[in-house]
Parts: structure tokens; sequence; C-alpha cells
């Protein structure tokens, strides 16, 4: 068995002896029902016995209705119930099959007629999709959508896109990864499938950055710490019970962010045994190339996705049967209505071999080194046959295509048997020779090739819950997801696929969540819930058959087509990494029920516990001017993270420590029969990031003019002060107003119509990637580069052992610290600081819809939707707006760059959304969403990286534009239609052979998303500091072609003639920024639409009832069909691509293209 698995089952036990131990008191959902009881008159019923009763478990609760004939059943699991309502004088009535959504409250008002309580009055509840009880923005994802729709990955967060107010569109690229919002940075979306360590899936909820979205499983955060708004875990499908998303949601129980809030409940154990198997198969033969040719001045060649996903797995659940202790008969006693268990599983296998083409050296060149040059460091690398890149074939070039210019071609290059002649090893171990060394010799150096770039990955995911009915007061439940990925295989193309450059990967993360209900009365409960997530990774230790000891060598130079060419595995800060992120956390809420009030009080903490070690710098990066001086060991440039203190490698790993406190109270006020009003206050605390081992340093700026003339780096408890003005009120409201009594509206009928809305106030953690930076900074630290040659200091040299932590000190960095500054003597340190007051970020949300039912359980809604947001971050360099503090002497330290977060952007939001929705019923669902919105901002990105960038960051005045994310129009239908062939007698042999065929589909499209043009140049600020890329400076009026994706797709795209026929393409001659404002605004123009259609088509067949198999057993077939139609769609415009310059050829032209088709088979057994 595998050891983290034994372990992480080891630590079930103990997990569930404590809770079970500690007699504290727990939930296990939070979806409640709720109505008020009246008679055929209208008037209140109180005193009424109301009787709940689930169909999957047989769990019966009872309560009584308050003397205003109100009544709630809180903590309740998605699915079908029976109500029953009794009182003395009136009918028995009885609502079977009432559905209750995923972390909702339903409305289940009831009329009783008079008569005998023996006489009994059945109802069958018909599904609807109005929200009579809130006004919070939402949709639930159900079970019909999660199983059937289809999704990249076996992914239900791709399902996110079909709530009202979400931008996510869930685009592919030409290589089949995720796409994300224009200018994030970041893990990315789900590339791994359901394995994927930190899930960032691409969305924007009412305008919010996508750092804040907030992700929940049963009720806990698994939202990362490093990152705002990715998930740690991503449930497989089979345990996924529903998920509901949230675009604005005006209840005080939610917190930590103001975007999309995502709850996942997962499936339980219900009192029949059900199960399921599944295999799906992917292959690039199956898949479509994406038809993105380019246009006629740069053609380019069609991708296709070439993943070879293989998913397969299972679930079983059911009761689960107990010892019988003591009480004589069988061993184990049946667990119907009393406790139940459910597991599943999921594998992902991937193994590509794919091809790419580039320059390589030559065996010739390597036998030349290694002869000239027996004892040097490079000829040592070149030995090692597993630096050979991993060729395929040779493809023949000419010294134009290696040089792209006539004049280097003709001098700096033959053409010869093999490959290019280059010139010739001269000279001595340490000399720097010209270009073409000793001169031409007719022997190839280098040749083109089609080279191979094999990837192995996968992993797998577990999953568990049990719940126990203790007693009629008592519940007790565990949850666990445990993913533990294997990446066995990860070669470097930009390394040209050398087997020692490969990388492995094996990070686990885990979810561990404890639920237990207490039942003091029909009025009164107490919720608790605690949990411990975890994402831990060791590459360091995974990637046993990488040569870290081969520092990372990048030849440069003229030719290798714009390139470089790469020795030794990637080097970052995250590669290799060790990455170990914890997160406790308790939440407990009482609810009570106090005449028609529904009030819960809650209080929350959490952990969180970050020990990285960012340690990857630690193994230094060589560049070598052309082939001739990296055989003589002549590097002329180095980057390392050291200590400056005493030269060696830089201990990157920090402790570092954050703790939340939130408390709420919210009452669901039932002030008439159609009348909800929902009150409520949150409280948030996030107390400063903390480093526990004292390693913290942050930047004390001066005052003035000599702010960073007088800066000082010291020791600090936490980079930020302590927030704590967080109070954030929440109010929303339903009203169903009775049209039949209106007059001249009597015509729309009678509980129809919903006239829903909120706002309230809302606060964002702000993620630890921001700040964790700091790690950086001296004393602890220093990232130096170094330059040129070993005069400068540079010290080629490879590690004593595969360990990239077994390089030499260099002396040359032994520099210690400046006291007056804290910097590096000698030297200018790269800083990362903060504003001491830096608030959480604050937004005001706001809704307003109408929603009406029209016949067959449809409901349209027409709404409007708004945010304004303050206090959001971006990161600046502060030399920009202050004179620098530079090192002028061996003595002296300085700062360069500062980069420092500013709590200084402001965004506002407005949104029309109108949706149309069908919940599943008789073989038919439809949902349909448009929104028309508008988002503006000054940055829509807080960073770290260079696409965060801003063209003109010293006045926010000018920064002010639309978001990078703003979609005017965006729309979204989806639809599962179960053919009705034979449909009303499955259980006949014509539907199992005959009938059970499906067709489900996802439609999305938007009209583009904006970008900004940008010039190639700088403009100095008051510092004497030069900023860019910037915008143009000089902007003729004229308007560019539409955005249609034709216009792309020709030479000068929507620009014809070329960016010079629209801007000044001439740097500025006075670079002045006061001299130099932009002419056009940020993001003024659109890049490409989006339009795609994933569709699945399924076969179900009905299988024998005998044994285990139920009348609902089938085997399935299915075809998943992304982009159906293989419609080219164009990759948005990012900030800093070479098609965004205006003073380049391919200027508002298309450089790639979105995936095309990709399909997928699934069989799928369940019982």
């Amino acid at each position: 068995m595998h050891k983290g698995f034994a372990k992480f089952f080891g630590g079930i036990v103990a997990f569930a002896l404590v809770v079970v131990l500690s007699l504290t008191t727990f939930a296990q959902f939070r979806a409640a029902v709720q109505g008020v009881v009246t008679d055929s008159s209208g008037a209140i019923v109180g005193g009424a016995t109301v009787t709940l009763v689930s169909n999957e478990t047989g769990r019966t609760q009872t309560t009584t209705t308050s003397d205003s004939g109100f009544y709630r059943f809180s903590s309740l699991a998605p699915g079908k119930y029976s109500l029953t309502v009794e009182q003395t004088g009136f009918k028995k009535q009885v609502v079977e099959n009432l559905d209750v959504a995923a972390e909702n409250v339903q409305g289940a008002d009831v009329v009783l007629d008079a008569g005998g309580v023996s006489e009994t009055v059945t109802v069958t509840a018909e599904p609807t999709a109005l929200e009579t009880e809130n006004g919070s923005v939402q949709k639930s994802i159900t079970t019909e959508e999660i199983r059937n729709l289809p999704q990249q990955g076996r992914d239900p967060y791709e399902l996110a896109r079909l709530a009202p107010g979400v931008l996510a569109p869930g685009a592919r690229g030409g290589n089949g990864n995720s796409v994300g919002l224009p200018n994030t940075t970041g893990p990315g979306g789900s590339n791994s499938s359901i394995v994927q360590s930190e899930n960032q899936v691409p969305i924007s909820a009412s305008g919010q950055r996508l750092s804040q979205n907030n992700f929940q499983i049963d009720g806990v955060s698994v939202t990362s710490l490093q990152f705002g708004g990715a998930a740690n875990i991503t449930p497989n499908q089979e345990s996924v019970k529903e998920v509901q998303i949230l675009s604005s949601s005006f209840s005080a129980e939610d917190g930590r962010n103001s975007g999309a809030q995502i709850k996942v409940v997962s499936q339980n154990g219900t009192n029949d045994y059900h199960g399921s198997a599944f295999f799906k198969y992917n292959d690039p033969s199956l898949n479509s190339f994406n038809r993105f040719f380019g246009n006629s001045a740069r053609p380019a060649t069609p991708q296709r996705v070439e993943t070879r996903f293989r998913q397969f797995g299972g679930s079983f659940g059911g009761p689960l049967p107990f010892f019988n202790f003591g009480e004589g008969g069988p061993a184990f006693k049946s667990g119907k209505d009393r406790s139940f268990f459910f597991f599943s599983t999921e594998a992902v296998r991937n193994n590509t071999n794919n091809t790419f083409r580039g320059f390589v050296e030559t065996a010739q060149y390597r036998q030349q080194v290694i002869a000239a040059r027996p004892n040097g460091l490079t000829a040592r690398i070149l030995a090692d046959p597993s630096s050979v890149p991993r060729v395929s074939s040779m493809i023949p070039r000419t010294c134009l295509d290696f040089f792209g210019n006539p004049n280097d071609a003709a001098n700096l290059c033959r053409q010869v048997a093999g490959g290019l002649d280059l010139g010739s090893v001269t000279g001595a171990l340490g000399d720097i020779t010209g270009p073409t060394g000793g001169g031409f010799d007719g022997v190839p150096d280098i040749q083109f090739a089609e080279l191979t770039n094999p990837q192995r990955t996968g992993g797998n995911q577990y999953n568990f819950r049990t719940d126990f009915n203790m007693s009629d007061n008592d519940r007790l439940a565990f949850i666990g997801y445990f993913t533990p990925r294997n990446d066995d295989l990860l070669s470097d193309a930009s390394s040209r696929s050398r087997p020692n450059s490969d990388l492995q990967n094996k990070p686990l993360t885990y979810s561990l969540t404890g639920t237990y209900i207490h039942t003091f009365s029909g009025t009164l409960l107490n919720e608790f819930r605690a949990n411990f997530v975890q994402f831990k990774q060791n590459q360091v230790n995974d990637s046993s058959r990488t040569n870290f000891g081969i520092p990372r060598i990048e030849i440069e130079g003229a030719g290798f087509n714009n390139d470089r060419l790469r020795f030794g595995a990637v080097q970052s800060d995250t590669t290799p990494a060790i990455f170990n992120q914890k997160t406790f956390e308790l939440r407990d809420t009482l609810t009570q029920v106090l005449g028609n009030h529904a009030v819960k009080y809650g209080a929350e903490f959490r952990r969180e516990i970050s020990d990285n070690d960012l340690s990857g710098g630690s193994r230094p990066l060589f560049t070598f001017p052309g082939l001739f001086n990296f055989a003589n060991d002549a590097a002329v440039f180095e980057i390392f993270d050291v200590d400056p203190r005493t030269g060696v490698r830089a201990d990157a790993r920090r402790n570092f420590r954050n703790d939340f406190y939130g408390f709420f109270v919210q009452d669901d006020w039932r002030i008439r029969t159609n009348l909800t009003l929902n009150l409520g206050l949150r409280y948030e605390y996030f107390a400063p990031l903390k480093e526990g081992q004292n390693r913290l340093s942050g930047l004390v700026l001066g005052q003035g003019d000599r702010t960073l003339l007088d800066a000082r780096l010291q020791i600090v408890d936490s980079l930020t002060d302590p927030d704590r003005n967080n109070f954030a009120p929440r109010v929303g409201f339903a009203y169903s107003p009775n049209f039949k009594k209106m007059g001249f509206l009597s015509g729309l009928g009678e509980n129809r119509a919903v006239i829903r809305g909120g706002g309230g106030i809302f606060y964002n953690r702000t993620p630890n990637v921001l700040l964790s930076n700091s790690r950086l900074n001296p004393p602890f630290f220093a990232r130096r580069f170094i330059c040129c040659f070993a005069g400068g200091g540079v010290q080629y040299s490879l590690g004593a052992t595969n360990s990239p932590f077994s390089f030499p000190a260099n002396t040359s960095l032994i520099q210690g610290i400046d006291p007056s500054s804290g910097s590096v003597l000698g030297g200018n340190a790269e800083i990362y600081g903060s504003e001491r007051r830096l608030p959480n970020s604050e937004v005001y949300k706001y809704a307003l819809e109408f929603q009406y039912e029209l016949p067959s359980n449809v409901v349209v809604s027409v709404g409007y939707e708004g945010s304004q947001s303050r206090n959001l971050i971006r990161i600046v360099n502060l030399n920009f707006f202050f004179q620098p503090r530079f090192s002028t002497s061996p003595t002296t330290g300085g700062f360069a760059p500062v980069f420092y977060l500013k709590p200084d952007v402001n965004a506002n939001y407005n949104g029309l959304n109108v949706r149309a929705e069908r919940r599943f019923s008789q073989g038919f669902q439809l949902s349909a969403n448009y929104r028309f919105a508008k988002s503006l901002d000054q940055l829509s990105y807080e960073g770290p990286g260079f696409v965060t960038n801003q063209t003109f960051p010293l006045d926010q005045r000018q920064e002010k534009g639309p978001s990078d994310y703003d979609v005017r129009h965006n729309f979204v239908l989806s639809g599962i239609y179960e053919l009705p062939f034979f449909r009303n007698d499955k259980n006949s042999l014509a539907y199992k052979l005959l009938g059970g065929f499906e067709i489900n589909g996802i439609l999305t499209t938007h009209t583009g998303y904006p970008f900004t043009p940008l010039l190639g140049a700088g403009l100095r600020t008051p510092s004497g500091e030069f900023f860019g890329p910037i915008r143009p400076i000089i902007y003729n009026g004229r308007q560019p072609s539409g955005n249609s994706n034709e216009n792309f797709l020709r030479p000068g795209g929507i620009f014809p003639g070329g960016g010079g026929a629209y801007f000044g393409t001439a740097a500025p001659t006075n670079p002045d920024f006061a001299a130099n404002p932009p002419a056009i605004g940020r993001n003024s123009f659109r890049g490409p639409k989006y339009f795609n259609v994933d569709m699945s088509i399924a076969k179900r067949f009905g299988l024998p009832n005998f044994g285990v198999l139920g009348e609902s057993s089938n085997l399935e077939l299915r075809a998943n069909f992304f982009n159906v139609f293989n419609k080219l769609n164009l990759a948005p415009f990012n900030f800093g691509d070479s098609n965004t310059f205006v003073n380049n050829s391919n200027f508002g032209e298309a450089v790639n293209g979105l995936s095309g088709r990709v399909v997928e088979f699934q069989a799928r057994f369940r019982f």
C-alpha cells in the first residue's frame, strides 16, 4: 500500500477518536427547508406537527410550527424529502419528492384543508427554480448536470460557467491546457484533471478578481494559501452530489472572499447499496487540428491536443453495518436508517511523447570539446550520455534559417554535411573567443532536429464519507479526500529534452473533515465542523533521476532562431521546491427558531501554516556568448541566490503563519407568508502574516523626498499592521407578490413570481504569494546578478553531487550587510515590501432580480448585479516614485528594484443578468444565462508577474479603463435531453435496447476581452528611473476593424496597414513622463470573440434486476465532443505579447489558436 495512503488512514482514525472523545457538536450539511403553514383562508396555523423524512436515508425529523405558523429544518443534505403536516381539525398534508438543493434554503409553504386528521391529501412537489427564501445570485449544479454535461478532465468546477453573473469560458489552448483570464499569473486551471494540486479555475464573478474566489467542500474552505482563487482539492465526479455557485451571496455565513463562493457537497451513503465503475479514453488520433494557419505573411502550423488521458475509477456506498455489542444475535447489525458509508476513487494517467523542433548541438561538436578540453566543466557535461537531446530525425536548414539575417548568415556560418559549421574550439579554459572561435573547420556544430518530448503524468484520488445517526438528536460524519499525484517524467523542451534535465513531481493534497450535529429541540440545534487541509511536495527528493548538479546553462548570441541553447533542468524559485502548506479550521454555528425568525450565531477559526522552501535559485544559472566560449568554460553572467554574509546558498525556507477569526449572526425572518428578510452581520479578522523563526525582513521607509534615501531593512514581526475594522453587514429579501389580487396583473397568477435582492460588504484575504516574496530580502537572502567573466566574480561550477544544494560558495559574493541600509554591501538588492497599512480589500455588492415561473416549470429571471471594490492591491517599483537609494561604494548598500504593495486600486462592476432555467423533469433540463456587463478598474490582478505591470504607474487616473476580463456580452446555454423513445417504460426490453439515448451540451460565447496597444519604449520618472513598455503617445484616431476572428487572421489583423497607420511607433525624443501622457486609454480595443459548443451523446443499456443490481442499474456508453464543430477560436491578447506592440510587424494579428475538437469515450456502469 502507498505509504502516504497508510498514513492518511492512520490520520483518519486518530482524527475520528479526537472528535468522538471531544463531545463537541457538529453538523453535516447546510441546506434547510422552511415555510409557513396556513389554512385555506390564509390564516396562520400554529402548533402544527411537521415531519420531514429523507427519501435516501429514512432519517425522520419533527418540529412544531410557531405561533406565526413558521417552521424550519436545518442541516439537511441535498436530495428528495417527504414533508408531512398534521393539526387537529385539518386533513393531513403530505408533500412528496420535495427537492432540496445543496447549501440552500428551500421554501415549502403548506396550506391545510379543513377535515379530519385521518384524511390525507398527498401532493407531489414540482421541480422549480424559483428562489423564494433569499436574495443571493446563485445556481445549484445538480447531480444530473455533473453526471451528464461534458467537463474537461471530469472536473466539476468546469460547470461554474452555468451560474448567473459568472464569467468562466472554460477555454483550452492549442495544447489542451486551461486558458486563464487575461494577464493573470499562478498555477493555472485543471491541466492535470482532478489531480491538479492548485486548480485556479478561470472565473470572474460579479466583476471580482480571479484571486477573490473561494472554494468549499462540505462547508470548509479548501482554497490555496499561496494563490487566491485556487482550490487545493478538485473532487472527482463520482464523489460530488451537488455544487452551489454564488456570484453574490448576501448571507453573513459566507466570508473570506468577495468573488464566487463555490460550495461542493459530497455524496453520502443511503439505505440502498449503490455504486459505479467507469473508464474514460482519450487519444490524439481522435482529435482534430485547430485550423490555425496564421496568415500569408506569417504562416503557422495547426495544433492538435496530444494528451493521452486514461481515467478510471468507481464508487460504492450504502448502509454501513456495525458491531452488535452484547445484544445477542448476529455479530453485525444492519446500518439501515442509522449508519452509512460512501467511497469513490479515480485514477488519471497521461502518457505522451509529442514532438517539437529546434536547433541542437551535433555529436561532432560534443566530441571536439571533450577532446580539446578534457579537464573542463563543459566537457564533463557533454560527456554525460544523458546530456544528449532526444533527437528523432534531422531536418536540413540553412545558415539564413539559423541567423535570420543575411549578414550574419554569410559571415558567421557555413553549411556543411550534417549541419551548420559555426567555427571551432580555440584558446584555453577561461579564454573569451570571437563568434567563430578558431574559424571554420568544415565540421558541423549545429543541426536542426525533430525531438521527442515524453511526459508521463498521473495520480489518484480517494474519497470517503461515513455518516452515523447516533440517536434521534445526534449525527456524526467524517469526510476525506486524498490526492497523491505522480508525474514520473516531465521532459523539458526548453533544454532540448535532455534526459538529465527531466523532472519528477509527486505532490500530495488531502482534506479531512469531521461533522456532527446535536439537536436540543425542534427549534434549537448546534453545528460544528473541523477540517484539516494539506498540500505538500518535495521535488528535491522526488526528482531522483534529475541531475541538479548541472547548473542551468544558456548559450546566447546571434542565431538559434531568436532562442537560446540550454543545458540543465529548469531553474526557478519553485524548481525544485519544497511545499508544505496546512490549514486547520474550526467552525461552530448555533441555529435557533424564534417565532418566525431562523437565527444563526456562528464563529470560525483558521490557523494557516506555510512552511515552503523555495530554494530553486540556490542552483546557479550561467550565460555564455556562443558555443566556443561555452567550450572554454568562459561564462559571462551568473544568477545565484546566496546568503550575502557567507556566500553560500541562501536558505529560502520560511515558516509563515496566519490566523483568522470570524463571527456572524444571520436572521432569516419570514415577516409575512410571502416576504422573507435576510439580515446579517459578519466580522472578520485576518491576522498579519508572521514568520515563526524570526526571519522576516521588512523595509522601513523614510519621510518625504527621502522616502528611499533614508529607508532601511530590519527584522520585523510582520510586514503589515493589523486591520481590525472588517465589519460586514448583509441584507437580502425575497418577496412573492400575489398578482392574482392585483387587478390588471391578475393574469400573472399566484405564487409564480419572486422579487428578490440584497446588498452587503465583503472583505478579502490577502494571498500569501504577495507577501511571501519578502523571503528574498537581506540579510538572510540576496539574489545576485554577476557580470562579467571571472574578473567580475562569475564562478562557473558544477555541484558536488546531483543535489541542487551541492554547489560551492562563490567567495566574491561574501559581501556583508550595510548597517545603515540593511542591504548588501557594494550592491543593490532586490527588495519586496509593503505599506504598513495594507487593509483587506473591501467590496460593496448589491443585486435586484425579478423571477417568474412560466408553464412547463421554466423560470425566467431578469436582474441587476453590481459591485464597488476598494483597497485592491497592485505591486509597484518605488524607485519610480522616489529618488532611489543606490550603492555608491563597496561600503554602502542600496535597493533596486523595490517591489512594494500598494492598496490603491479601485474597481466597479455593473451587469444585467437574464436567465431561464428548467429543472430536470421528464427527461429534459435547460439552463440559459445572458450577461450584459461592464467592469472598470486600474489593474485587474495583483500579480506578481510581468503581465500585471502598468503602462503609466505614476498616475492611477491614466490607468482607469475596462478590466482585463471585461466582457460586454456573455452567453451560456446548457441542456440535458433524454430522447423520448420508450422513456415511460424503463423496465421494458424495448427501452433497455432501443431507448436510453441522451444528448447534452454547453454553448459558450462572448464578445472578446480588451487589450492595450504597447510601445517598446520607456519613460523617465522624476527619480531618473525608466518604466516601460508604455502606451503609444501618438494616436491619429483611426478606428480599427471589427474584432471578428476573420479580421485577426489577415496580415495586420484588425489594424490594416500595421501599427504605424494608427500610432506613432518611434520612441519619444524627450523621454520625460510628464511630457508624454498616453494617447489612448488602457484596454481601448477588443481582442478575438469566443464561440464554443461542447456536446455529449450517451446510450444507456438497462441491466437485469438481480442481486445487488436494482431497477436503475445500467451501462452507459458516452462520447464527449469538446468544440464539437471544430470552430477556430483565437488566443486572447495578453500584456506584452508580441502582437500588442505597435512597432511589431504582427501587431493586431492572432498569433495562436485555441483547441481544436477533442473527442473522448467513456463507459460507466451504475447500480
